[in-house]
């Protein structure tokens, strides 16, 4: 039984910059820290919601509606510093500042199913959280607003 970490983000992002995957990509390989070579910060998978729901570890709850409206960067047993984070949060408000994030820890055992993942009503501030105390079985949703650098 292992901890995942994964990140939601507006799949509006995708009509606004059409080339999303690919400058995705560019930003993780020219972030320079080689400790996250190490890490697995590097293999991360680009998932619609709808395609991360269907994993067999995944006990997730979400209302349909939202399926279209996110995709999911997973990192699997990755878990980026909160700096590293918050420095992609900001790259992706300089993109769409109007939408919302989502950071989910979840466990990953395929023959055990854990407690239903929900997504949090209350609105937090992403200074306050750490990636590494996440609760288990809710998404945390933060504005893109909060990490725009134009502020």
């Amino acid at each position: 039984m292992t901890a995942k970490l994964c990140l939601f983000i507006p799949a509006k992002i995708l009509q606004i910059e059409k080339h999303f995957p690919k400058k995705l990509k560019t930003w993780v390989t020219e972030y320079k820290r080689p400790e996250l070579i190490e890490f697995g910060f590097y293999g991360y998978k680009l998932l619609n919601l709808s395609e991360f729901v269907k994993n067999s570890d995944v006990n997730i709850d979400l209302p349909k509606k939202i399926y279209d409206r996110y995709l999911v960067i997973n990192w699997d047993f990755c878990f980026p510093h909160p700096d590293i984070i918050k420095d992609l949060l900001s790259w992706l408000a300089n993109i769409y500042i109007y939408g919302e994030v989502g950071l989910l820890k979840y466990w990953s055992d395929q023959l055990k199913r854990f407690s239903t993942i929900k997504i949090s009503k209350i609105e937090h501030n992403f200074d306050n959280f750490s990636v590494y105390d996440l609760p288990l079985d809710k998404v945390i949703f933060f504005p893109l607003k909060q990490f725009n650098e134009t502020d």
